[in-house]
């Protein structure tokens, strides 16, 4: 697709420099400004006082990322314990109550999952560590799509006693594997023919079917709780916290990186993976549309998980009610620039309200007439009013990423992540 690119006056100045080979550097001494706006007070001896990084990012640790991996864990507990609303469903499946029974239990996913998108915000740390392998535990979806298939064979092996949810690949586990479990309302398997051992799968009664697949669904929140609990206490527990490893300021330039790192999710998922793709804006998408690859298609969830990533996003940005991004880029003298933020972040969040349907109903806009330039003129303004909102809040949010990509690299003087290639949308 055809790439738009903002008009940024400190393209020439971008790219100065290398940390390694899979970064891109940007000069921390220029960016789309004078610095003449700069409204931190000089010190004494008349030059600028240095930004406490350290203080910055002991804010973030300790008011959005700890407490972020603490709620989410305490959820998982609750949604996976034996008292619990996924437990609950389970023992109700063929009784009256099984209907009100799965809609708690929906509910209460959906409220586990916000948490998670919140955390997906700052992926560093014990959830970074051996590949991912904690968080991808949690939610797979940055490393790949669902194995339905493998799923519904997982379901099915479930019931032998020497069943192990850790033999089974990070694309049949975590939340998107729940929320098949969960609500897909179609109890037949998703192979070919050829699979033996789903053959029969659609011949069992329904009560069976939602038995067996509410067997594996337990298993599986079971291990998303051991992975969200091993994460938090990887941050705050034993002779040698992560968190006291992280804030060691002799390490303080690469951990300050790993921060900026964690939020270029904005860039690679929120917007390019989850939106862009899908609406076939970028040209990892073949088709039309991609519908294969929305995060979440059977709670129809995924506007919902993109909200939460922006608002946390901006969170993280402002530091909450402490240290934030924005102080240090303030007293950079590119208050201009955190304003720009701000009111972006802020328009994507309106945005949502224009929104019709899910992403599946505005993915179906698009295919009725593909060669309707309705999406991509959305995109390319966003600003104005389209009957296909998703594009213009991805184009929104393009707005917000070519600056973190840009200005804000350039005034924080840090690098892009290595996965953040050059737009194709």
């Amino acid at each position: 697709m055809v790439r738009f690119c903002s008009s940024m006056a400190l393209v020439v100045l971008f790219l100065t420099g290398c940390v390694d080979k899979s970064r891109d550097v940007a000069s921390p001494a220029a960016a789309n400004g004078d610095g003449s706006n700069n409204d931190t007070p000089a010190a004494d001896d008349g030059s600028a006082q240095e930004f406490d990084r350290t203080a910055l990012m002991t804010n973030l640790v300790d008011s959005i990322f700890i407490p972020n991996y603490q709620a989410t864990a305490t959820l998982a507990d609750s949604f996976s314990a034996d008292s619990g609303s996924l437990a609950t469903y389970c023992d109700a499946i063929g009784s009256a109550d099984e209907a009100t029974s799965l809609a708690t239990a929906q509910t209460d996913w959906l409220v586990l999952m916000d948490s998670v998108q919140k955390t997906e915000m700052h992926v560093i740390g014990p959830a970074l560590r051996n590949d991912e392998a904690l968080h991808n535990r949690v939610h797979s979806y940055a490393a790949g799509s669902l194995a339905t298939c493998a799923l519904d064979q997982a379901v099915i092996d479930a019931s032998d006693a020497d069943f192990e949810v850790s033999s089974r690949a990070f694309n049949q586990r975590g939340m998107s594997a729940l929320e098949y479990l969960l609500f897909n309302s179609n109890l037949n398997h998703s192979c070919s023919s050829q699979i033996a051992a789903t053959a029969s799968w659609n011949d069992l009664a329904a009560s069976e079917r939602k038995t067996q697949r509410c067997g594996l669904a337990e298993k599986l929140a079971a291990d998303v709780a051991v992975a969200s609990n091993a994460i938090h206490s990887q941050w705050t527990e034993g002779d040698s916290p992560f968190r006291t490893e992280f804030l060691n300021e002799d390490s303080q330039g690469e951990n300050f990186q790993l921060i900026t790192d964690g939020i270029f999710y904005l860039e690679t998922f929120t917007k390019s993976q989850k939106l862009t793709i899908p609406l076939g804006l970028d040209d990892k998408c073949s088709s039309v549309t991609c519908p294969g690859l929305v995060e979440s298609p059977y709670s129809e969830t995924t506007l919902r998980n993109v909200q939460t990533n922006a608002a946390e996003f901006l969170r993280i940005f402002n530091g909450g009610s402490g240290l934030g991004f924005d102080d240090l880029i303030n007293q950079e003298g590119f208050t201009d620039i955190t304003l720009r933020f701000q009111n972006q972040l802020t328009d994507v969040d309106n945005r949502f309200a224009q929104i019709s349907g899910s992403l599946k109903d505005q993915l179906a806009l698009v295919e009725a007439d593909e060669s309707d330039p309705a999406c991509l003129n959305a995109f390319a303004n966003p600003g104005g009013e389209s009957s296909i909102g998703a594009c213009s809040l991805a184009g929104l949010l393009k707005l917000v990423t070519d600056d973190l990509k840009i200005e804000f690299v350039t005034i924080v003087g840090v690098a892009i992540p290595g996965r953040v290639q050059s737009d194709n949308d």
